[in-house]
């Protein structure tokens, strides 16, 4: 676990990782540690003005053995909460209680958004190597200034190893082998270029696979999702290969380009409805930075990237028989159902019923039956189901039983385009994606001892980049910021550091912003000191959002997604017995508004829906933009617009987040310590609240509000947010050749909440019947031996153990599942009103296990 840097250092490092030595710097502690190298001079600068900076150094990251950069984030980022699952293969970083938008993933400097594409989210962690990674900077609060939007409550640095000009040779291979049949190769190799110690060239690869363990339980999946199937392993490949190139140009300037290649190959299929959902995911991501000092107190930077990932992906879900309409049915069948006085059939049984009194009726399915999930891609040949050959699976004389898989499934359609299969191969299967490209340029100048200015401008462009059949809008979203930080340091108040900071970006297809940030330290006597820092910050939005779906409507009003944040910190540095430790104690307090949300244009515009007749359904969450809607009833009533339409808003509620931090670093000759604790209140707006319950298995109204919590108070902890968490990483290095180290997780309260209905559900005694689920509460212990061999040790081994108390706990949590797709919930036994008909599933950590790794250096 890193902790804080405090000072800067005497030979630092600039943003790419390359020595600079014009400014002098007194020393650097980071993790209660002596720095001499491997930090930027971008994060000295940090933290001299106010930031709360976190290096986690290489030597700390071998000792997780870690296969992807979820592991690591969970395992070594203070205040880190990993969104999703890293091992189902796809995640998020989420600094301090914000949400999946306001911490900005960077790779050497470049950044990594998501875009949105119209079948999956693209997240860019995925992509990023463990086996190449050198050091990872983490800088805590609002950093858009310098990033651009998406990093309103931090931003996570990565860098990969690099080349170095003037070098011999060098590079490492390795193994990596256990625990669910996994088996990795790895490697990279650098060397000279050209005969001159101004060129070298590093390539790499990686190819790992796993089983991977048992994500969700058995008794998790759907009876019906059990029998076709779903209940499965889910595979996880991940494969990559890359060059690095670095030119010394002369001692003042240096450019550096590099090219990877990754794919990230992975099944997410869930319990509640899906059978088989493979996902192939492709990363190519292109950057370069050039810097040169155009004298002692000048200097320039300038890094550039081209991202273009793609995803296609398969998604079968259960298709059943159903409970037939009565239109269904033929007009003779029909007739005999009306003076019976039937109009319809609400539950599997009386349709039975019915059929077993008709001659030649079948009780199950036979013709295609009501009730697919919508969006399904319907296979039909007349009114048989029938496969692509027009062969019925089912007959009147031999027909499906209602509730019952029909003996296949179903090809599930990208929600952006109905007709759009998730299918298999060409013709049923499309890419979707998008590319990603920008410049980032700062000046750097140094007045004079006190005062300091950075002007940079970014520009930063995407659009969508997926198959036509989608229907996405080829839009480019572009970006334009420029921006200042100016840095004093007062000669009258030793140790006092002041930066002011601004930032205007002008936007071609939403609102221009400006931000601000601020950022003060001082420093007393005895190595304690006080730092804060603080701003605004914004998230933009993704390519559905701004309006890129050609079939959906575009909110000009559409505002982006806004921050607020502030931190405080008091420590202190010093010597310990022969070694040195730093204490930090820290507050931040954050507030997000103008969230997006998506919802019907007559769900939202008043106007409209007194039109359509859907007033009594409007969304009470959703912002009212008064000129969109101004407009959206002029199409309609021009017979333009029918009011169903789908469009992005934002939203009324916000985003509180108040926390404080405990980070202690101790670095002594054979013990290294490092602990952090956080506790957070990240508050969103309670849905339920007010709501009165609902009678469960009749749904009637009583009259008093839903009790608890659910019903009682106006906010809620944020939906997968712990109200507090703990790690350390502890390591014992008896000699040079052996090191033990030991990294726990401690972990509160942490919630999913249930649906609408579920959450309102009560029994006959007043209690709920559907309690959301705590799946925090947990300790986990992970660690790890390793061994180095050679004269020069460049054989190292390493014991990676998981989970070593085997504890069951969940990485992520659903909502509201439900059994819509099971015999009992097609069949009409049970329905939206039963508290059975609701459930929550967790996605499970791994269980007890054990890898061997193996590497050489040379």
């Amino acid at each position: 676990m890193a902790a804080t840097a405090s000072l800067p250092q005497a030979y630092a490092q600039n943003t790419t990782g390359t020595p600079v030595e014009p400014r002098i710097y007194e020393e650097v502690i980071v993790e209660g540690k002596r720095i001499d190298s491997d930090i930027t001079e971008f994060a000295i600068d940090m933290v001299n003005y106010g930031t709360q900076v976190q290096l986690i150094s290489a030597e700390e990251i071998a000792t997780g053995g870690f296969t992807n950069f979820g592991e690591l984030a969970a395992g070594l980022i203070r205040g880190a909460n990993v969104g999703y699952s890293p091992d189902e293969g796809e995640f998020t970083i989420r600094l301090d209680g914000g949400t999946d938008r306001d911490t900005l993933l960077l790779l050497n400097g470049v950044p990594t958004f998501d875009r949105g594409t119209p079948l999956e989210t693209i997240w860019g962690a995925t992509s990023l190597d463990p086996r190449m990674i050198e050091s990872v900077e983490v800088y805590r609060g609002g950093q858009s200034l310098y990033y651009g939007g998406n990093g309103g409550v931090g931003v996570v640095n990565v860098f990969y190893k690099k080349p170095h000009a003037g070098e011999p040779v060098k590079g490492e291979i390795g193994v990596y082998g256990g625990s669910f049949k996994t088996r990795e190769i790895y490697g990279n190799v650098s060397m000279p270029l050209f005969g001159t110690d101004n060129h070298a060239l590093m390539v790499f690869g990686r190819s790992y696979e796993t089983d991977s363990h048992r994500i969700f339980d058995r008794e998790a999946h759907v009876d019906n999702v059990r029998t076709l199937g779903g209940y499965r392993d889910f595979p996880y490949r991940y494969n990559l290969i890359g060059a690095k190139y670095v030119w010394n140009i002369n001692d003042d300037s240096e450019f550096r380009a590099g090219y990877q290649f990754a794919t990230v190959d992975f099944d997410d299929s869930f319990p509640n409805y899906t059978v088989y959902q493979p996902n192939y995911t492709e990363f190519p991501i292109f950057d370069a930075q050039f810097k040169t000092r155009f004298n002692e107190t000048t200097s320039l930077e300038a890094e550039a990237y081209y991202i273009a990932p793609s995803l296609k992906n398969t998604e079968l879900d259960v298709r059943t028989c159903n409970i037939p309409r009565l239109a269904d049915l033929p007009d003779d069948i029909q007739a005999i159902a009306a003076s019976q006085g039937i109009d319809g059939f609400s539950t599997a049984a009386e349709f039975e019923q019915f059929a077993d009194g008709i001659d030649g009726l079948a009780r199950g399915c036979v013709t295609n039956p009501y009730g697919d999930r919508p969006g399904a891609a319907i296979s039909g040949n007349g009114s048989f189901y029938a496969d692509e050959n027009g062969v019925p699976y089912g007959t009147v004389d031999n027909p499906f039983p209602i509730g019952s898989p029909i003996g296949t499934v179903i090809q599930s359609s990208s929600s952006f385009s109905g007709d759009t299969t998730k299918g298999f191969g060409n013709g049923t299967q499309y890419k979707a994606g998008y590319v990603d490209y920008g410049l980032n340029m700062r000046v750097k100048k140094d007045w004079n001892e006190y005062l300091t200015s950075v002007v940079g401008v970014q520009n930063i462009s995407y659009r969508d980049n997926s198959a036509d059949e989608y229907g996405m809008s080829d839009d480019t979203v572009r970006s334009t910021g420029i921006y200042t930080d100016n840095r004093v340091e007062f000669d009258f108040l030793a140790g006092t550091h002041l930066s002011v900071a601004g930032r205007q970006d002008f936007n071609n297809m939403f609102e221009d912003e400006f931000i601000w940030k601020y950022g003060f330290r001082q420093d007393f006597h005895n190595g304690m000191y006080f730092r804060t820092n603080g701003g605004t910050s914004y998230s933009n939005p993704t390519l559905s959002e701004v309006g890129a779906r050609a079939n959906a409507v575009n909110n000009p009003d559409l505002t982006t997604q806004s921050v607020d944040t502030y931190s405080i910190g008091v420590g202190i540095n010093g010597d310990l017995m022969d070694g040195s430790y730093n204490i930090e104690l820290g507050y931040f307090d954050t507030t997000i508004e103008d969230l997006f949300g998506s919802s019907s244009v007559e769900r939202v515009c008043p106007g409209v829906a007194a039109v359509t007749g859907e007033t009594e359904n409007l969304d009470p969450n959703i912002q009212i933009p008064s000129d969109f809607c101004d407009f959206a009833l002029r199409e309609l009533e021009a017979g333009r617009y029918t009011g169903d339409e789908v469009a992005y808003f934002n939203r009324k509620q916000s985003q509180d987040i108040e926390g404080y931090t405990l980070d202690i670093s101790i670095d002594f000759e054979k013990w290294q310590l490092d602990l952090t604790f956080t506790d957070m209140e990240s508050l969103e707006s309670n849905p339920i609240y007010g709501l009165n319950a609902l009678q469960e298995g009749t749904g009637e109204e009583l009259d008093f509000v839903v009790p608890g919590a659910a019903g009682h108070s106006a906010t809620r902890q944020s939906a997968e947010r712990p109200d507090w968490s703990a790690s350390a990483l502890l390591t014992y290095t008896p000699t040079p050749r052996w090191v033990f180290a030991l990294n726990p997780k401690w972990q509160g309260a942490e919630w999913a909440y249930g649906s609408g209905t579920s959450s309102r559900l009560v029994d006959e005694n007043g209690r709920r019947t559907n309690p959301d689920l705590n799946f925090g509460d947990y300790f986990l212990l992970n660690g790890s031996v390793q061994y180095f061999m050679g004269d020069s040790m460049q054989h190292r081994f390493l014991l990676r153990m998981v989970n070593i108390l085997d504890e069951d706990a969940f990485e992520r949590a659903s909502a509201a599942a439900n059994q819509a797709s099971s015999v009992a919930g097609i069949r009409g036994e049970i329905g939206r009103y039963d508290s059975e008909y609701y459930y929550q599933y967790g996605w499970n950590t791994k269980p007890r296990s054990v890898w061997l790794q193996y590497e050489y250096k040379f």
